[in-house]
């Protein structure tokens, strides 16, 4: 299926146990040992760029531009958190999702994501002088 194929509204998910690899903890001392706010941008971001990125060309990608995260409820180790990304708009090389995400108690939170679509080759070309 082709990038094109896709229509607004269409979902995809993926969900991770919380461990200690997602604290808030692991960020900040002296904070809780629950699944951070990065953490979920990071399922977020996961989820959408690898549902995307079965619908491109393989010398495409995507990369993410913008995330909102509203992170509304803790989860603690053990649970499972999973993140719904529902695509919100497709224009030209731009990717819009909104998201929420859930620990199967609470919604622990929403969101708006967008992603867009590059060329491999030449994102790394343009990265090349910042290696050295």
């Amino acid at each position: 299926m082709a990038l094109e194929d896709l229509k607004v509204g269409a979902t995809a998910s993926q969900s991770v146990v919380c461990a200690a690899e997602h604290f808030a903890s692991r960020i900040v001392a002296g904070t809780p040992d629950v699944f951070s706010t990065p953490a979920l941008g990071a399922l977020v971001e996961k989820t959408a760029a690898e549902w995307i990125g079965n619908h491109l060309a393989q010398e495409q990608m995507t990369v993410g531009a913008q995330i909102v995260i509203n992170h509304t409820a803790a989860t603690p180790e053990g649970m499972t958190v999973t993140a719904v990304v529902t695509l919100a708009a497709l224009e030209g090389r731009r990717i819009d999702f909104t998201w929420t995400a859930s620990d199967g108690v609470d919604e622990v939170g929403t969101g708006t994501h967008q992603r867009f679509v590059v060329d491999r080759a030449r994102f790394e070309q343009r990265l090349a002088p910042k290696r050295g």
